[in-house]
């Protein structure tokens, strides 16, 4: 592992310890099987060998923090790049800890405004063996990426308002009695006419923010995060009222909705509180809210206050609903308090999980709380081979034992 600098920008270079590792074996040992089946044992077959070992072992990365932002390039067989990336300046370079492991991976660079169908999350890098050297390397990184944007940060911003789907209707904004920061970017503006927000007709009137508090690419275009209504408007066949704030995510997707209705509504054959706030996926579904009213999910009355929300599914878990009680819950093995949590199926079909503040005692044993969710079996009990599974399973007695203690 090498870091130096040169004109100010910041270059790093090493092995990807665990892919040589692996590469080399797995080549020498499938080279030398091969060899000894096919009776090749000569000086030309062990240098070929040696040649291709040599190959293998040419996992490396290499990382530079410029003015343009972060290049990363990973390597096999020395100079064959199989993984390359850009990324500007408001990027985050983080150190990656899978969640089995407690040891941390080693690196990755995050993308907090990553654009529609691009990852936002790049291979991991960095040395693997050594945690001492790795977060010496991330802070070093950090250090370097900090820098670039300080300068970043003195370089003059246009003021007109740059969004692809805004800039267009410029006119129809204040931008004269504008709000901004100190280097100049947006951050709030009201309308004076009417603004289409995908195809949302947005009154004159209404506060638009632009540009969270933390860095932002001087590259990057201006990012509308929240509307604050100046009149009422019609979305999801009913009247969101004035001072109702809608959210959108990076990409400009509408999330959320805050505030939108005086009282109680039915969205979706679900009767929901309309004051507090209501999330939805790109198809426009409902997957956040809280019931104004008892419903039922999973074959059992909710109580109302609970809130519901829905979380998609990534490569290490599935798409699940996690609830906060707004009231007591019967189960078989416990009673859930209000302020408590559990998990549901993706379908709402089943309870899969909870998450009580207190320790269960179930068949003569004590089930610890608030370290990972509690399983439950598909008739509503405590799953107590996940319990054991995941570690928090005791003797009951023992468990006394050490509150007495």
């Amino acid at each position: 592992m090498f870091v130096w600098t040169i004109d100010g920008e910041t270059h790093c270079a090493g092995f990807d310890e665990t892919g040589a590792l692996f590469g080399g074996a797995g080549a020498l040992v499938f080279g030398g099987l091969l060899a000894v089946l096919l009776s090749l044992p000569s000086a030309w077959v062990l240098g070929g060998l040696g040649i291709v070992v040599t190959l293998c072992v040419g996992c490396r990365y290499s990382i530079r923090i410029g003015p343009d932002g972060i290049r990363l390039t990973l390597y096999r067989f020395w100079l064959v790049p199989v993984h390359r990336r850009h990324s500007l300046l408001d990027a985050n370079i983080d150190l990656h800890q899978d969640l089995d492991v407690a040891e941390l991976r080693g690196l990755v660079i995050r993308e907090l405004y990553a654009d529609p169908g691009f990852d936002n999350e790049s291979d991991v890098f960095g040395p693997r063996f050594g945690q001492t050297r790795l977060v010496r390397l991330h802070a070093r990184l950090v250090d370097a990426l900090e820098a670039m944007r300080a300068a970043a940060a003195n370089a003059p911003v246009p003021p007109e308002l740059r969004n692809f789907g805004l800039g267009p209707q410029m006119g129809a904004f204040d931008l004269v009695r504008a709000i901004r920061d100190d280097r100049g970017r947006l951050r709030r503006v009201r309308s004076v006419s009417p603004v289409y927000v995908g195809e949302v007709e947005v009154p004159p009137g209404s506060m638009f923010h632009f540009n969270e508090d933390r860095f932002l690419d001087p590259r990057r275009e201006d990012r509308l995060h929240e509307v604050v209504l100046g009149g009422p408007i019609p979305l999801l066949g009913k009247t969101i009222r004035p001072g109702a704030s809608l959210v959108f995510t990076p990409s400009g997707r509408l999330s959320s909705l805050r505030g939108a209705f005086e009282s109680e509504v039915e969205i979706d054959g679900t009767w929901v509180n309309g004051r507090d706030v209501l999330s939805f996926n790109e198809e426009g579904e409902l997957m956040g809210f809280t019931l104004a009213k008892d419903g039922r999910a999973a074959g059992r009355r909710f109580p109302v206050g609970s809130r519901f929300q829905c979380w998609p599914g990534d490569d290490l878990l599935p798409t699940r609903w996690t609830v906060r009680l707004g009231g007591p819950l019967e189960l078989p093995d416990i009673t859930l308090r209000a302020g408590e949590w559990i998990e549901l199926s993706d379908d709402i079909s089943r309870i899969t999980a909870i998450w009580p503040r207190s320790d269960v005692k179930a068949y003569r044993l004590v089930v610890r709380a608030g370290i990972v969710p509690i399983p439950l079996r598909k008739d509503g009990r405590i799953d107590l081979a996940g319990c054991l599974k995941s570690g928090i399973l005791r003797p009951r007695g023992e468990a006394e034992a050490q509150r007495g203690c």
